[in-house]
């Protein structure tokens, strides 16, 4: 029998294995999400008032907003059309998106490892508990990680092209696959820029061939990633000319969300809350393991290790920082947890610690039971819960002073000062953006600013009765009110969120705008 008559029935064996690695990923994939949007339909959750702004962004379909680009409006638009304005129709494609992301973890370690490493992969990333949250949420997070995974697949294709050598070669589709990737991650949220980093990190400073301008020819090794900057040009040209249409809104609004303009602050207390939160956000076990690779791995002898590194501690290191100096929130970090939940089964796979990959998805999958089942029990009313103990307290600011106004419009059109505040209202009355105006500002913080301030000197300034949606107390009452020509004060009170907390509150009807006082 000759060697390659041998070598059949290993190579089938060896097939089958593979495949079956490959459904019981698929199985997992499939099974969670299933689980992910029936738990939505029940819609337990109130939207937070970011998800209502995105609501409102979608009533006016554009190639940008203030504060985000278009993507996660699109998706709540495409997904609201068939399943109409409610809380599930928003947040429809959240869990589908990182069922994608999942999926496209399992190919890229399939690529880079094998299929078992693939499915640890997958499972792991699947049961991050800040996945499992991220799934009951619409935000700009799922479409832009679903990008960052396509992109990582898409590299690992380009830097397996002639065996597993970590070579960048080629200037074929799969370059032309990234830079699409890359720019539709950057319609769902700039933060995939990072991810451009961290492969120009390892072309530069960790190819097994060496540093990319060692490379004979080097010009040849270059038409690769040009042809991928090119695509990803291409297809987020539309973002791009209509932020230079607008002062560049969307990337001035980057440095004031991390408040860079506040000065340095060297908060220990802030970074160590972002540093902790991130065991919360991937699993213990898993963060443990991901801090200690650079350490303890293998990663100076193999590339795939090296390259997935790049991917992962270079943001996780720059959002740290940016705690320290400033301020971070936990899901910034999000992204490093696609290369992470490879790095992570790899590694423990290598060491025979499978049991401590299977500790660490039972714990997320622990972790998410607990967050759901907590959030069924409270309902959709905390009033009665302190707010410390309320999971989802973020969400419950603005909703009953919503509802009192929604009681009291009538015809009248909204007005407020408060971006949160307009969300949810235009989301307690499903109104479009065109059935509310802002109230004049020297400056543009915010898309309803950009898009629906009332123009003082407008006929509508002078001449249309509005209801006024504030928060404030008596004094804040006053100063306000003083501001129009006439002003009728239907209701003032405070709103009770929690047993511990109210938020104060005024309606009015008024007219005439007549600046401020």
């Amino acid at each position: 029998m000759s060697e390659a008559q041998l070598a059949a029935p290993a190579s089938a064996a060896a097939g089958g294995v593979e495949s079956r690695w490959g459904a019981w990923a698929l199985w997992a994939i499939l099974g969670v999400t299933a689980l992910r949007l029936a738990w939505n339909t029940l819609e337990l959750a109130p939207l937070h008032f970011d998800e209502s702004q995105y609501w409102t962004y979608g009533e006016a379909i554009d190639w940008g907003y203030y504060s985000k680009p278009p993507m996660v409006a699109w998706l709540i638009r495409a997904s609201t059309e068939i399943f109409g304005d409610t809380p599930f129709g928003v947040r429809f494609f959240a869990p589908l998106l990182h069922a994608g992301v999942a999926a496209f973890v399992y190919v890229a370690a399939q690529r880079l490892f094998d299929a078992r490493t693939g499915f640890w992969a997958a499972l792991i990333y699947l049961a991050a508990p800040g996945v499992s949250v991220s799934s009951t949420v619409m935000s700009t997070d799922p479409p832009m990680m679903l990008a960052w995974a396509a992109a990582l697949y898409a590299l690992a294709r380009i830097l397996t092209l002639g065996g597993p050598e970590g070579r960048m070669a080629g200037t074929g589709p799969w370059w032309i696959a990234l830079g699409v990737a890359i720019g539709f991650g950057m319609l769902s949220k700039y933060t995939i820029i990072a991810f451009m980093g961290g492969a120009l990190g390892y072309a530069l400073f960790a190819r097994q061939a060496g540093p990319i301008w060692r490379a004979a020819p080097a010009r040849a090794q270059l038409w690769g990633p040009l042809t991928a900057l090119a695509a990803a040009l291409v297809v987020f040209s539309p973002n791009l000319a209509w932020n230079a249409a607008h002062d560049f809104a969307s990337f001035t609004h980057l440095g004031d969300n991390a408040k860079l303009g506040h000065g340095v602050q060297f908060r220990f207390d802030k970074l160590g809350e972002f540093f902790g939160a991130q065991f919360g956000v991937f699993g213990p076990i898993s963060f443990l393991a991901l801090l200690a690779l650079p350490f303890l791995g293998r990663w100076r002898h193999e590339w795939q290790f090296r390259l997935l590194l790049w991917l992962t501690l270079p943001l996780l290191i720059a959002m740290c920082a940016q705690a320290f100096i400033s301020r971070a929130h936990p899901n910034w970090a999000a992204p490093i947890y696609i290369a992470g939940s490879i790095l992570v089964a790899a590694w423990l796979l290598d060491l025979g610690r499978r049991a401590w990959l299977t500790a660490s998805v039972a714990l997320g999958a622990a972790a998410a039971a607990l967050f759901l089942a907590g959030v069924s029990v409270i309902g959709p009313d905390a009033s009665a819960l302190p707010r410390a103990y309320d999971p989802l307290k973020k969400t419950r600011h603005y909703h009953a002073i919503c509802a009192r106004a929604m009681a009291l419009r009538g015809d009248l059109r909204l007005i407020s000062g408060d971006r949160k505040l307009m969300a949810d209202c235009l989301w307690a009355g499903r109104l479009g953006v065109e059935e509310a105006r802002m109230l004049p500002t020297d400056t543009k913080t915010n898309h309803y600013a950009l898009t629906i301030a009332l123009d003082p000197d407008g006929a509508a300034a002078r001449g249309e009765r509005f209801l006024l949606v504030q928060r404030g107390g008596v004094a804040a009452a006053e100063a306000l009110l003083a501001n129009f020509e006439e002003a009728d004060l239907l209701e003032q009170g405070e709103a009770r969120t929690h047993a511990d907390r109210s938020e104060p509150y005024i309606l009015a009807r008024v007219r005439g705008w007549r600046g401020e006082r």
